[in-house]
């Protein structure tokens, strides 16, 4: 298991050397779909895929209705959801209202363990040769 990078150029605008740089992305592979994980659970374990989909399934329905009552949901080292709010800024006290609220969003903030399991995850050069990047080859061939 290895966490695939290419090198990308971006422009830089700020700091003491703006200008085009190259810095590490990601590449990410192909979504799992929710289905993929039941499988891999249930392989994993005594209980059935039904099971497995009826509680999962039912966790995302618990954890909607606390983020809905306005709390945080705390799953220990798996991480942590949080509601958050965007709103427009308005001139008085009086014309706050829902309305004025633009998008309710949940934010996510990984736990230790996550983390550390990703931080110590290999980092491995992938394959320079993305749609709509330039790749290290072009860059070489232009500056010979």
């Amino acid at each position: 298991m290895a966490l695939e990078i290419v090198g990308v150029e971006r422009k830089v605008t700020v700091g003491p050397e703006p200008g085009m740089k190259f810095m590490a992305k990601l590449k990410k592979g192909r979504k799992v779909p929710m289905t993929q994980i039941y499988k891999d659970v249930t392989d994993l374990s005594s209980l059935s895929r039904g099971d497995i989909k009826n509680t999962v399934d039912n966790l995302w329905l618990v954890i909607g209705k606390y983020l809905a009552d306005g709390r945080d949901v705390d799953l220990g080292e798996f991480g942590e959801f949080k509601i958050s709010i965007s709103a427009k800024a308005v001139d008085t006290l009086e014309e706050v209202t829902a309305e004025t609220i633009r998008r309710p969003r949940v934010i996510y903030r990984m736990g230790k363990e996550l983390r550390n399991l990703l931080e110590d995850t290999p980092k491995v050069l992938g394959s320079l040769d993305m749609k709509g990047y330039k790749s290290r080859k072009s860059t070489e061939q232009e500056n010979p």
